[in-house]
């Protein structure tokens, strides 16, 4: 007679580790950002706002983060709806969801940066991995290559929320690379306070 199998652990026993695995993560990111040159700057209600310059063939990219006075929870339908998230947000003229299947969007925006250049017209994939990250990359339009996400880290315990915005860019051969990353780069304090503004009023 063959022994008996080992039982597998049930549904809620999973889920109860992977609950206690997403509490244990939020500490460990709480901690570092709570040990970090950044945090004071975000909890005076400041934009953090870093550029990597590129080397060779790599597309420069900036990342802004901001402090949200709400939690994850809250956060996350507001970011993860870009005609609600943009809605204050001055340079973007238009922003439209074309389609939507399961958690991928397709979504259009006019972005107005400075008189010095044109107004940018393009169509974004949107991937929605809740409740923490929303991942984009260019499908046409303006640009040769855009690429970037929306993250949300857990602070304060879970009661509010880190907002980071990374952006890589290459704006093709029409377009002055520096001109544009720093008018994007120079754009970003306001562009992140006026997001901040807009889910702060969206989710009470």
């Amino acid at each position: 007679m063959l022994p008996p199998s080992p039982k597998r652990p049930s549904f809620w026993l999973t889920k109860l580790f992977l609950c206690v695995g997403v509490v244990i993560a939020a500490q460990l990111v709480n901690t570092s950002f709570a040990d970090s040159a950044e945090w004071p700057l975000l909890q005076q209600g400041k934009v953090s706002v870093r550029q990597n310059i590129s080397s060779g063939n790599t597309i420069p990219s900036v990342e802004a983060k901001i402090l949200i006075n709400r939690s994850p929870d809250k956060v996350w339908p507001i970011v993860a709806n870009p005609e609600k998230l943009m809605s204050q947000e001055d340079k973007v003229k238009k922003v439209k969801i074309l389609s939507q299947t399961g958690n991928t969007q397709q979504v259009a925006f006019s972005v107005f940066m400075t008189k010095l250049l044109p107004t940018f017209n393009y169509i974004l994939e949107q991937n929605l991995s809740p409740p923490y990250v929303v991942r984009f990359h260019r499908l046409s339009g303006s640009f040769r290559d855009i690429q970037g996400f929306w993250r949300l880290i857990p602070a304060d315990n879970g009661q509010k929320t880190i907002l980071v915005y990374n952006l890589k860019l290459d704006p093709g051969p029409l377009v002055p690379r520096s001109m544009l990353l720093g008018a994007i780069k120079a754009d970003l304090p306001n562009m992140m306070q006026s997001v901040k503004k807009t889910i702060e009023l969206n989710s009470n």
